[in-house]
Protein backbone atom coordinates (compact mmCIF):
# COMPACT_ATOMS: atom_id res chain seq x y z
CA UNK A 1 0.00 0.00 0.00
CA UNK A 2 3.31 2.53 1.04
CA UNK A 3 4.57 1.90 -2.63
CA UNK A 4 1.26 2.64 -4.03
CA UNK A 5 0.77 5.96 -2.03
CA UNK A 6 4.51 6.81 -3.27
CA UNK A 7 3.78 6.00 -6.83
CA UNK A 8 0.38 8.13 -6.57
CA UNK A 9 2.58 11.25 -5.38
CA UNK A 10 5.76 10.68 -7.38
CA UNK A 11 2.69 11.07 -10.48
CA UNK A 12 1.38 13.97 -8.50
CA UNK A 13 4.66 15.85 -8.61
CA UNK A 14 5.48 15.20 -12.12
CA UNK A 15 2.12 16.46 -13.34
CA UNK A 16 2.65 19.59 -11.25
CA UNK A 17 6.66 19.73 -12.99
CA UNK A 18 4.80 18.98 -16.79
CA UNK A 19 2.42 22.17 -16.21
CA UNK A 20 4.67 24.37 -14.68
CA UNK A 21 7.43 23.26 -17.37
CA UNK A 22 4.50 24.12 -19.93
CA UNK A 23 3.47 27.85 -18.52
CA UNK A 24 6.72 28.34 -18.62
CA UNK A 25 7.04 27.59 -22.22
CA UNK A 26 3.62 28.96 -23.24
CA UNK A 27 4.62 32.62 -21.44
CA UNK A 28 8.08 32.43 -23.03
CA UNK A 29 6.21 32.08 -26.49
CA UNK A 30 3.73 34.96 -25.67
CA UNK A 31 6.62 37.06 -25.13
CA UNK A 32 8.86 36.14 -28.14
CA UNK A 33 5.52 36.32 -30.50
CA UNK A 34 4.69 39.85 -29.21
CA UNK A 35 8.05 41.38 -29.73
CA UNK A 36 9.13 40.33 -33.40
CA UNK A 37 9.89 36.65 -33.04
CA UNK A 38 6.55 34.61 -33.74
CA UNK A 39 8.23 31.85 -35.84
CA UNK A 40 10.66 31.23 -32.82
CA UNK A 41 7.86 31.66 -30.06
CA UNK A 42 5.20 29.59 -31.96
CA UNK A 43 8.00 26.57 -32.44
CA UNK A 44 8.15 26.21 -28.41
CA UNK A 45 4.43 25.10 -28.74
CA UNK A 46 3.48 23.94 -31.58
CA UNK A 47 4.22 19.93 -30.41
CA UNK A 48 2.07 20.80 -27.19
CA UNK A 49 -1.18 19.01 -26.55
CA UNK A 50 -4.30 21.59 -26.72
CA UNK A 51 -5.53 20.77 -23.22
CA UNK A 52 -1.71 21.51 -22.15
CA UNK A 53 -1.42 24.06 -23.72
CA UNK A 54 -4.97 25.25 -21.80
CA UNK A 55 -3.94 24.30 -18.34
CA UNK A 56 -1.06 26.41 -18.76
CA UNK A 57 -2.63 29.33 -20.08
CA UNK A 58 -5.28 28.82 -16.99
CA UNK A 59 -2.38 28.52 -14.69
CA UNK A 60 -0.89 31.81 -16.39
CA UNK A 61 -4.29 33.74 -15.95
CA UNK A 62 -4.43 32.84 -12.21
CA UNK A 63 -0.95 34.02 -11.46
CA UNK A 64 -2.11 37.52 -12.95
CA UNK A 65 -4.82 37.62 -11.00
CA UNK A 66 -3.22 37.20 -7.86
CA UNK A 67 -0.77 39.44 -8.41
CA UNK A 68 -3.15 42.33 -9.14
CA UNK A 69 -4.47 40.76 -5.87
CA UNK A 70 -1.30 41.42 -3.99
CA UNK A 71 -1.10 45.03 -5.88
CA UNK A 72 -3.95 46.11 -4.88
CA UNK A 73 -4.13 44.69 -1.06
CA UNK A 74 -0.83 47.10 -1.34
CA UNK A 75 -2.07 49.95 -2.17
CA UNK A 76 -4.75 50.31 -0.18
CA UNK A 77 -2.80 49.22 3.22
CA UNK A 78 0.25 50.78 2.72
CA UNK A 79 1.85 52.80 5.45
CA UNK A 80 5.41 52.89 4.10
CA UNK A 81 6.41 52.93 0.48
CA UNK A 82 9.58 50.78 1.15
CA UNK A 83 7.47 48.12 2.77
CA UNK A 84 7.20 45.14 0.59
CA UNK A 85 3.91 43.35 -0.10
CA UNK A 86 5.46 39.63 2.32
CA UNK A 87 6.15 42.12 4.97
CA UNK A 88 2.64 44.22 5.08
CA UNK A 89 0.50 40.83 4.52
CA UNK A 90 2.29 39.04 7.40
CA UNK A 91 1.61 42.34 9.79
CA UNK A 92 -2.23 42.34 8.46
CA UNK A 93 -2.29 39.10 8.97
CA UNK A 94 -0.99 39.16 12.75
CA UNK A 95 -3.65 41.99 13.41
CA UNK A 96 -6.35 39.64 12.20
CA UNK A 97 -7.14 41.03 8.38
CA UNK A 98 -9.27 37.72 6.67
CA UNK A 99 -7.86 39.65 3.09
CA UNK A 100 -4.37 39.01 4.02
CA UNK A 101 -4.97 35.77 5.54
CA UNK A 102 -6.71 34.75 2.70
CA UNK A 103 -3.95 35.98 0.33
CA UNK A 104 -1.20 34.12 2.19
CA UNK A 105 -3.09 31.05 2.14
CA UNK A 106 -4.04 31.66 -1.61
CA UNK A 107 -7.06 31.33 -1.59
CA UNK A 108 -9.94 33.69 -3.18
CA UNK A 109 -11.12 36.44 -0.45
CA UNK A 110 -14.86 36.12 0.51
CA UNK A 111 -15.30 39.69 0.77
CA UNK A 112 -14.23 40.37 -2.86
CA UNK A 113 -17.04 40.94 -5.45
CA UNK A 114 -18.23 38.10 -7.97
CA UNK A 115 -18.43 38.68 -11.45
Amino acid sequence: MLQVLNMVGKVRIRFKIEVIDNACLVARAAHLMTHGEFAEGYSLIRDMQGSDFLTALRMLAEQEVMVKKLSDFKEKHKREKSESVAALLTRAAEEGDEEAISLLAGVPWKGELKN
